[in-house]
């Protein structure tokens, strides 16, 4: 099919395995080529973000020698079946993204998720209809109207009410946020212009930050009971960790600890965003950074602002500490512009297993949530990536600040 159509584009919204259930034969191979009857794949490229995958094959048809297709898979991986993203927002780019590289191509655009075709397939579809829709003069928003036309050609397409809604939800953000992606090569221009103008310069930001708090989740929306239960173990109660997210402690009676997953740019969970520990979390603190194998810390405040207790001191002035079945020993420490790295050696008493970690720590950040040198927060986001790479990263401050 993809050969006969000259498609160059497939759009892949399902995992190969979910929930232990195989939901699509693998059809690329994993390097080199695998052959499909007559036909050759042969992938050539791959990157590997977030939420999403992209893949190069090179398709050959044997019985027509000479004959090379170029194709691109675009594979969303953050669906679950019979479910919707949790953010439509990553979808959105993935999307626009699918769009900008499929304009080149000559063939039909495949589209496929896992089983019946109808779920996230026709959720995808749907909203690629209307933001269409949206650039016609009329500037009309039927959501209903697509989907009755669609479910012409294919019966059932979007065959959740949770999937309905959240059609509604990727359009309104769309129309409220447009689209924030800007061209790197022109990004220094664009705030220039922003910044040159005394008119624009406050307004634009606000406007921008206000359509942020508008689509974002509220407090009140988002699942906590296991940081409600935990009362005593939370500073305070503005800022508490979602279920979906949070980090859950192995073993033992209690899991809980005030810190979330968040992704990065290529990795899910690439980072741990954590409440800066007190004294009765301190093991807590260490016992997550021990099984979670993380291998740096930067740390977003001082012990103590303005009189008040931000963080407790969770790592030896000078030689070793034990909190609970864990010690830390402080094997180096080193003070630079802005911040103080600290080389640390942690150790599970009871299992004997031990690691090294790096504790960034910025020195220069005012309570007021600004940091005083933006050169001290660009070295350390480059020591943080070049210890990345092989580790994990948990992150923590004060959530008062």
């Amino acid at each position: 099919m993809v050969w006969q159509e000259r498609s160059q584009s497939i759009v892949m919204v399902t995992n190969l395995v979910e929930g232990n259930r195989i939901k699509c034969h693998k059809y690329w191979p994993e390097t080199g080529t695998l052959s499909f009857g007559p036909f050759n794949v042969t992938i050539t490229g791959q990157q590997i973000l977030a939420d999403y995958t992209t893949r190069e094959f090179s398709v050959q048809f044997t019985e027509s020698p000479g004959g090379i297709l170029t194709v691109t898979q675009f594979h969303f991986t953050d669906w679950p079946e019979y479910r919707v993203p949790y953010s439509a927002t990553s979808l959105l780019v993935f999307l626009k993204k699918v769009k900008k590289l499929h304009e080149l191509s000559k063939g039909p655009m495949i589209v496929h998720c896992s089983s019946s075709g109808v779920g996230r397939t026709g959720t995808l579809i749907t909203i690629d209809c209307v933001l269409e829709q949206l650039k016609e003069e009329e500037k009309v928003v039927d959501i209903a109207g697509v989907i009755i036309h669609l479910r012409t050609q294919r019966m059932k397409l979007v065959e959740s009410l949770e999937q309905y809604i959240f059609v509604h939800d990727a359009i309104l953000e769309d129309l409220l946020c447009g689209d924030t992606q800007i061209d790197a090569r022109i990004f220094h221009k664009s705030m220039r212009k922003i910044i040159n103008s005394p008119q624009t310069y406050v307004t634009e930001f606000e406007k921008q930050f206000k359509v942020l708090e508008k689509v974002s989740p509220k407090p009140a929306e988002v699942s906590r009971k296991e940081a409600l239960r935990n009362g005593n173990k939370n500073r305070n109660l503005r800022y508490l960790p979602s279920d979906r997210w949070r980090v859950a402690l192995r073993g033992g009676s209690n899991d809980y600890i005030h810190a979330v997953f968040a992704s990065g740019y290529k990795q899910k969970r690439a980072f741990i965003i954590a409440q800066s520990p007190m004294e009765s979390t301190a093991r807590d603190f260490w016992k997550m950074v021990h099984d979670r194998k993380c291998g740096v810390i930067v740390m977003l405040c001082d012990l103590v602002e303005d009189g008040q207790e931000m963080c407790y001191q969770y790592w030896p002035q000078t030689g070793m500490v034990k909190f609970g079945e864990y010690t830390v020993d402080l094997t180096e420490e080193q003070t630079v512009i802005g911040y103080t790295i600290r080389k640390l050696s942690l150790s599970n008493t009871e299992s004997g297993s031990a690691h090294q970690i790096v504790q960034l720590h910025i020195t220069n950040w005012s309570p007021d949530g600004r940091c005083h040198n933006l050169s001290t927060v660009t070295s350390v986001i480059s020591q943080m990536t070049n210890i990345q790479i092989t580790t994990g990263n948990p992150s923590h401050c004060s959530p008062l600040q």
